[in-house]
């Protein structure tokens, strides 16, 4: 059987749309085994700002050339130039297309009327429950979905044929948000005028942002004005009062548009155009309720049922969540924030999710290391499972290796784009900046009550909470180094000394039952830095360094013990390193380019656990061997 894969575009600003969606692409999928479906969801919304940037960067994600068609949901996407460019990329990509709600140059249109759909409920306000002065809230008007508009213009045929007179008929330009319904809510009442006989909206969630307001303000809905709304969402339904609205299956408005899709890849395959007639007449109804006066109070037992379901889903969830963060923010990396979130992995509500971090991010925690533009996504991506593969064989599970890597482009590794047909990428990013992105293979329980941007939120904090842990340990590191050691030479200095000398003197101890001290001094420093000057005198000492590191091996304990003073602790077994190092500063004045001649001043003394001496006595011992054997090269 052919496979074919299909990506879906939306925008989750309004959650309840976008779940409804969802489970009318799933139940395509599930019908029709030869398609896969890759949703790229995001909740970003006009596009305006770095975080809706940030958000949106998921669309970005896949090449469509990958792919055998593209769904888009069109009016979910508000930001016109958001559209446009997944519009230029899949007319690119040459491959079939269909747009819900939204028209888009050259794909196949899918929508109800909207103009209709408006006019029925507004006709209704007026001719059954005679409303004569009005109120609409309208959608979003100038980013080039005319769904906005349309709705607009049924509300203004309805009240023109009822002969409405224009100054009982007002309109307050809005955006789609509950916030805009309070807000028009406010303004109006702030006003000091007689409240209108009804307010219509343009979606449910201004007219429940209306409710909420008057509510609160003591007023009666439907006693003292009449509310409409338009998409009956879940929320509409139950809030009290019910909202009277339209009702649009977005679930199989969607199915719809797959199976248009499927028509037009099948025509392209027959060596057919594409090019199939707009869809505008998909059925809608209007459903009567509380909030105009129509029908009581309703599916008392039904609301009661989806009450106590979600209170309990909240209370496991939210218990669940604060056992988590009290691990989560205990994580000291990115392994031990993965093993938390697979133990947790209950909370995200669906059968498996794994998490897929930019190469650059997850190689580099230094983010001002960075080499791109840390709003995209990298070249590869690194999977950081936290979830297990189901075997929908055996019902069992199998775990999935972290910390592969894939081509970002590939969008998981091949044997699970193989496996999988349906997959959902959400993006994960902090303030600005990509982290990657997350891909479940199911609908997230979290989705229907919008719990999902509120984990995903978590989860980055989380993430970029190890980061920063991860970083400051980097950072600490490097600054503990350079506390212990000295800056020229690389060897240990006075405070490496007091740390780490002790501890390899007793090691040697330990190991050969004594050790061999060394107290070196740099011959003639002075007279390099005066006739030569003071870079060959740091270059006199940088030897020296050197010298002591080839000469003594990385077991020793070296250290720059003054200006021109030089410590080694190291083994009592080799005999013949005083020979070594006077061989090596032979070696290098003769073969050396340098304009002076290197010399070195020695004090070396056997140290054993038998002599109870301690490790400063026998320091101070070696270095007075060193002056005698300065003072007798300086009589020689």
């Amino acid at each position: 059987m052919k496979k074919y894969r299909i990506a879906f575009f939306t925008a989750d600003w309004n959650y309840e749309l976008v779940e409804s969606t969802l489970h009318g692409l799933k139940q395509y999928v599930d019908e029709h085994p030869e398609y896969q479906l890759c949703v790229f969801d995001c909740f970003g919304k006009e596009g305006s700002s770095q975080m809706d940037r940030s958000e949106f960067a998921i669309y970005d994600l896949p090449d469509l050339r990958m792919f055998d068609g593209v769904l888009i949901q069109g009016s979910q996407i508000v930001n016109r130039r958001m559209r446009e460019t997944l519009g230029q990329r899949v007319r690119a990509a040459g491959i079939p297309a269909v747009t819900v709600d939204c028209p888009i140059e050259d794909f196949t249109l899918l929508r109800i009327d909207d103009r209709k759909a408006q006019y029925d409920i507004a006709r209704h306000f007026i001719s059954v429950h005679g409303a004569r002065r009005l109120v609409y809230l309208t959608g979003l008007l100038e980013n080039g979905c005319p769904e906005g508009d349309l709705r607009m213009q049924g509300f203004l045929d309805a009240c023109r044929e009822a002969g409405i007179p224009k100054e009982d008929v007002s309109v307050f330009p809005c955006t789609w948000r509950t916030e805009d319904g309070a807000q028009a809510a406010e303004k109006w009442l702030e006003s000091g005028r007689a409240l209108p006989d009804a307010f219509l909206c343009a979606n449910d969630e201004m007219a429940l942002g209306i409710i909420s307001v008057l509510q609160s303000r003591g007023y009666q809905i439907p006693g003292d004005v009449l509310v409409g709304g338009f998409d009956n969402v879940n929320s509409a339904e139950l809030s009290s009062p019910a909202l009277t609205t339209i009702h649009r299956d977005c679930g199989k408005v969607c199915y719809y548009g797959m199976e248009l899709l499927a028509e037009k890849i099948r025509r392209v395959e027959a060596g057919g155009t594409q090019d199939m007639p707009d869809h505008t007449d998909f059925e809608y109804s209007l459903i009567l309720s509380e909030s105009c006066g129509c029908g009581g109070a309703g599916h008392p037992d039904y609301i009661r049922g989806r009450y106590y379901e979600q209170t309990r889903y909240l209370k496991n969830f939210y218990t669940a969540q604060d056992e988590m963060a009290a691990e989560l923010f205990e994580a000291v990396d990115l392994q031990e924030l993965m093993a938390i979130m697979e133990k947790y992995q209950g909370v995200f509500g669906c059968d498996t999710v794994w998490l897929c971090i930019n190469d650059y991010y997850y190689d580099n925690y230094d983010k001002q290391q960075w080499t791109q533009d840390s709003e995209t996504y990298g070249k590869e991506m690194v999977l950081a499972a936290f979830g297990n593969e189901r075997n929908t064989r055996t019902g069992g599970r199998r775990r999935i290796d972290p910390y592969g890597r894939f081509a970002a482009r590939e969008l998981l590794p091949a044997e699970l784009m193989e496996k999988e047909r349906f997959l959902i990428f959400y993006p994960l990013h902090y303030n600005t900046y990509s982290i990657g992105y997350l891909v479940m293979n199911s609908i997230s329980e979290m989705a229907r009550l919008n719990l999902h941007k509120s984990i995903f939120s978590f989860l980055e904090i989380a993430i970029e909470n190890v980061r920063k842990k991860c970083l400051l340990r980097q950072f600490n590191a490097v600054l503990d180094d350079l506390y212990v050691h000295d800056s020229m030479t690389g060897l240990y200095n006075r405070h490496g000394y007091d740390r780490f000398g002790e501890k390899a003197y007793q090691r040697f101890l330990a190991k050969d039952g004594g050790a061999r001290i060394l107290f070196i001094d740099l011959d003639g420093l002075k007279q390099i830095n005066d006739n030569f000057g003071h870079d060959s005198g740091d270059e006199a000492i940088l030897a020296a360094a050197a010298i002591l590191k080839t000469v003594f091996g990385p077991d020793a304990f070296m250290m720059r013990y003054g200006g021109d003073e030089f410590l080694v602790i190291t083994s009592d077994g080799d005999d013949d390193l005083i020979e070594k190092l006077k061989q090596a500063v032979e070696g290098f004045n003769r073969f050396g380019e340098a304009c002076f001649t290197l010399s070195l001043s020695t004090g070396v003394i056997h140290a054993a656990a038998s002599d109870g001496l301690t490790l400063e006595e026998y320091v101070e011992k070696a270095d007075e061997l060193m002056y005698r054997h300065k003072k007798q090269k300086k009589t020689g």
